[in-house]
């Protein structure tokens, strides 16, 4: 019977170096968690005159560390999306998370560019 110790047991235990194995250097494109919600945040932003995240998050009155992630593709959290109702007279979670303007207000889908502005016919 052969024991452990025995040298033909160090031989087959033996493992040499790991090879590194080649990684993309390159980080993966993110994925939004909603679609459109990035461009819809953005948009928000902007068409409250808001040139910085960080300054709409202000004005949110949301840490602008939890804001950011969310221009950026993660999903928008429903406390912030509650905020943003709050903050925002008008604003729909319908709008927020799905880009139905069918419950905002004439003066919210105007300024966010999703309807012509007043005395403008398209016909």
């Amino acid at each position: 019977m052969e024991t452990l110790d025995s040298p033909e047991s160090v031989r087959a235990a033996f493992s040499g170096p790991m090879v590194k194995t080649g990684r993309p250097t390159a980080r993966p494109q993110r994925v939004e968690a909603i679609p459109g919600q990035t461009g819809r945040l953005k948009a928000l932003r902007a068409a409250y005159g808001y040139t910085e995240a960080a300054a709409f998050a202000r004005f949110l009155d949301i840490p602008v560390q939890t804001y950011n992630p969310f221009e950026n593709g993660a999903r928008l959290s429903l406390p912030v999306a509650l905020q943003i109702v709050r903050r925002i007279p008008g604003m729909t979670l319908d709008y927020l998370y799905f880009g139905k303007p069918d419950g905002l207000p004439l003066d919210v889908a105007r300024r966010l560019g999703l309807l012509d502005p007043p005395g403008k016919r398209s016909s």
